[in-house]
């Protein structure tokens, strides 16, 4: 399984405990706009959110001043990774990001 950069957003505020709360309030909130069903959990000592959506783990990894997306999936499940895919997950992110005060909704 190879791990894949899929997105890298800009973001006006860096995450703290505030941000980090919010932000999984709103992963519940917009938990209906995904295609399946998923898990969530922060990596140990560091800003690195992984979202397990069967058989992908995507991974959110917190910058100053950036947000790095990425997905580790086998090489089977990638098929199904489809750029369209990609960029429903990656408006979705934008999304949770936008409501978390991450970023400025424009």
């Amino acid at each position: 399984m190879k791990r894949e950069k899929i997105y890298e957003f800009k973001i006006d505020r860096a995450l703290n405990d505030e941000r980090r709360e919010a932000l999984e309030e709103n992963i519940e909130k917009n938990a209906k706009l995904s295609p399946k069903p998923f898990e969530y959990g922060w990596e140990e000592d560091a800003d690195v959110l992984h979202i397990l959506i069967d058989p992908v783990d995507i991974e959110v990894e917190f910058q100053t001043e950036r947000v790095e997306l990425f997905a580790t999936a086998p090489l089977w499940a990638k098929v199904g990774f489809t750029e369209k895919k990609k960029a429903e997950l990656r408006g979705l992110v934008e999304t949770v990001l936008q409501d978390s005060n991450f970023i400025a909704v424009k």
